[in-house]
């Protein structure tokens, strides 16, 4: 073939590895947002099974460690709703956390060999409007 005859095809092959290269970088980028999609709600996930446990801990606290006060009292006033500062730690890690508490006392059979039963739930919520995560965590207690 003469070089006259063959001078666009430099261009066709330009065009088309411009091309490839643009569905590659294309392909890249979406998974690259997915992966970071993916992270991050990886870690607000673990922030807020961390939250709820918290709430487990600060439910614990207050029914177990009563001091004189009668346990249904106790149980009572462990139904809260806990915020960075009030009653979860105020940190970074539990921006944007809310959890609520929940405590059902549960009276002892004659049968049992304790006193009380509590009945413990902390349901929490954390992350940006766009993206939130819900973890509840349930524990029995008795004393």
């Amino acid at each position: 073939m003469s070089p006259e005859r063959q001078r666009g095809s430099a261009l066709v092959m330009a065009v088309f590895v411009l091309t490839v290269m643009l569905l590659l970088g294309t392909v890249l980028m979406r998974t690259l947002s997915q992966e970071s999609a993916n992270v991050g709600l990886e870690v607000t996930g673990t922030r807020t099974w961390a939250a709820a446990q918290s709430g487990i801990d600060w439910a614990l606290a207050q029914t177990l460690n009563r001091g004189g006060a009668a346990a249904q009292t106790a149980c009572t006033a462990a139904n809260a709703v806990l915020s960075p500062g009030t009653g979860l730690a105020d940190q970074a890690a539990f921006d944007r956390c809310q959890v609520t508490v929940t405590c059902r006392y549960r009276a002892a059979l004659p049968a049992d060999e304790v006193s009380h039963g509590f009945e413990l739930s902390a349901a929490a919520e954390c992350g940006a409007d766009t993206l939130r995560v819900n973890r509840t965590v349930e524990a029995l207690a008795y004393d």
